[in-house]
């Protein structure tokens, strides 16, 4: 459970009034432990740090004040989560060296593989990152059955105001892993989001295969969001301003 993977992954979006919109892909995924996320293990078609078919940045993932495996680890301990004996990313990585990625998680878990609290980490179209730290009541374990509530603090959509709450719901175990966002704009009206994987070994095999099925990687990702972004707006859908970042960076 707490070894790194290849996920196979759905992602789905269901948008509600006053505009309804609904859309779902294939994305493939890596969901990595430490040791990958140092460099220390990968199969041939995988780099840390360096280019290569498959590969990962030190700078595409972070939010000020908390980078990385050892930032996510302090962050955690200032937020009261004690207990984290292992950190797993998911992430979809560069193909080809592009990057872009929409949303992150980092998992926070316990000796037994127990969630112990999950960084959702957003980032816009327009180069901004943010985070949202999700852990349970009174330092409880994350079950697949909670849903950790959060007031919504950054700019994602230009058809969202910065206004009403998140309700994230995560899941993880050896074969399968599932996050679920569903976004209440206070004015009836938001988004359901999901991204549902399942895992596969981490090898040059299955790389290969990701590779194959899905060969413009994060450069097709950035083109579906710009074809729902003209979707949206055909159907008549009210554009906003990008509004200033938050004061702080984690919420």
């Amino acid at each position: 459970m707490i070894g790194p993977s290849v996920v196979r992954a759905r992602v789905s979006h269901a948008r509600r009034v006053p505009v309804k919109n609904r859309f779902a892909y294939d994305i493939d995924y890596l969901l990595l432990d430490e040791a990958a996320l140092a460099g220390k293990r990968r199969p041939k078609l995988f780099s840390f740090g360096r280019p290569n078919l498959v590969s990962l940045h030190r700078s595409d993932h972070g939010v000020a004040g908390c980078e990385g495996v050892e930032g996510v680890r302090s962050h955690a301990r200032a937020s009261g989560v004690d207990g984290v004996e292992h950190v797993l990313l998911l992430t979809h990585p560069r193909y080809w060296g592009f990057a872009f990625n929409p949303v992150s998680f980092w998992f926070l878990l316990g000796v037994a593989g127990n969630l112990r609290a999950v960084l959702a980490e957003v980032h816009n179209t327009f180069g901004e990152r943010h985070g949202y730290f999700c852990k349970g009541e009174n330092g409880a374990d994350i079950g697949p059955d909670n849903s950790i509530a959060s007031a919504k603090r950054f700019h994602v959509s230009p058809f969202f105001d910065i206004a009403g709450e998140y309700r994230f719901r995560f899941r993880l175990d050896n074969t399968r892993v599932a996050a679920h966002i569903v976004y209440d704009d206070g004015a009836g009206g938001g988004l359901n989001t999901a991204i549902v994987g399942t895992r596969r070994p981490f090898t040059d095999r299955e790389l290969l295969r990701a590779l194959v099925r899905r060969p413009f990687g994060a450069a097709r990702t950035v083109a579906l969001i710009h074809y729902q972004a003209l979707r949206l707006y055909i159907k008549g859908a009210r554009y906003r301003k990008r509004p200033p970042l938050p004061g702080r960076s984690v919420t």
